[in-house]
């Protein structure tokens, strides 16, 4: 009887010190967006990607978010493709599952390409992650952006302004 009434405090004992441990991770889980640059690549200069692009709104065969679909389509050298560079800072303890970047468009965007890999990142490590939108060419680069990670199948969100 002794000795299951010690294996008993031995155990519970053992799960305190686990939820303590597993609540120690999630509470001091600190990931950091650390910087944000984008860039403006006329989309004149990627012909190609732009009536691809173009193509596959136009058949609703797009892969990524669609803002808008313009009614009239007007020449490559109208749009520009703004490409955004996210890089995320990981102090957990823990690595990062997955990655995703969501860029909050402005009225005038008209589709985030989609990024169909899988973006993680080891435990306590900097990692970059790409987001690129289609928008007219007269429009500035700031953004709100969305980092969407998740650690052990919960998510998390980070909000952060691209500047410029």
């Amino acid at each position: 009887m002794k000795g299951l009434k010690i294996g008993a405090i031995v155990m519970a004992s053992l799960l305190v010190v686990m939820l303590l441990m597993l609540s120690y991770l999630f509470l001091t889980a600190e990931v950091t967006v650390t910087n944000i640059s984008s860039q403006g690549i006329p989309a004149s200069d990627q012909q190609a990607s732009f009536d691809s692009m173009k193509a596959a709104l136009d058949q609703e065969t797009f892969i990524g978010t669609v803002y808008q679909k313009p009614l009239e389509w007007k020449e490559a050298s109208d749009y520009v493709f703004l490409n955004y560079s996210v890089t995320v800072h990981n102090g957990c303890l823990v690595p990062i599952d997955m990655i995703q970047v969501q860029v909050v468009p402005q009225p005038s965007d008209i589709a985030q390409l989609g990024d169909l890999a899988v973006h993680s990142l080891a435990a306590k490590t900097d990692g970059s992650i790409q987001a690129m939108i289609l928008s007219p060419k007269d429009t500035h680069p700031v953004r709100e952006i969305i980092v969407t990670y998740y650690v052990w199948g919960v998510s998390f969100q980070i909000k952060a302004l691209s500047g410029n």
